[in-house]
């Protein structure tokens, strides 16, 4: 009878063990995330900029949608504020874990962010639904492309693009179904 075949070197008890020793510093960063790292956190940070935006755009909208008839497409935008906020919540704490600082600074959100703030007059319904699709739409691509870079280099933060691009995608279904008809009870 022969024995089993020996495990890849990278998962020999021995191995696996040092290169967990080497560094404890980086906590979650192991040797085997092959990411640039202060390019990931650069790119999160682009994202984590365009997100808090995207977050205050949809909450001004939402106060600006008025009317007993318009109340669940404010609470949808609220929604969306929230999930953004979230969003942006789970990129910071990325951003901490590759061992670099999110960048929250409001003075430099205009410059980061991917999104242009834009506000509307009140009960702009169609403005303020077209301009939130296409800031979905924005953050759509730049999280496609962001998925893309990092690849298999930072399976981690590769997921946690996936996870928030699949939202934003069901976001921007949700608008551009409210787009067809922006006097609809819930975009």
């Amino acid at each position: 009878m022969t024995s089993p075949p020996e495990p890849p070197a990278v998962l020999r008890m021995r191995e696996v063990r040092d290169r967990a020793l080497f560094d404890l510093d980086d906590g979650p960063v192991t040797p085997s995330n092959r990411a640039e790292l202060k390019a990931v956190a650069h790119l999160l940070n682009v994202l984590l900029a365009s997100m808090i935006v995207s977050s205050l755009q949809y909450e001004q909208h939402a106060l600006l949608v008025r009317g007993p008839s318009h109340r669940p497409v404010a609470e949808f935008l609220y929604g969306c504020a929230d999930r953004d906020r979230a969003g942006a919540r789970l990129l910071a704490t990325r951003i901490a874990q590759l061992g670099f600082t999110a960048g929250h600074d409001p003075r430099h959100l205009p410059a980061w962010s991917r999104i242009t703030f834009q506000t509307f007059q009140d009960g702009d319904l169609t403005g303020i639904v077209t301009q939130d699709l296409v800031g979905a739409r924005i953050l759509i691509q730049s999280l496609q492309e962001a998925v893309r870079w990092v690849g298999a280099d930072d399976p981690t933060t590769r997921r946690l693009l996936e996870r928030l691009l699949e939202d934003k995608e069901a976001q921007a279904g949700e608008l551009s179904a409210g787009l067809q008809n922006p006097e609809r009870a819930h975009p």
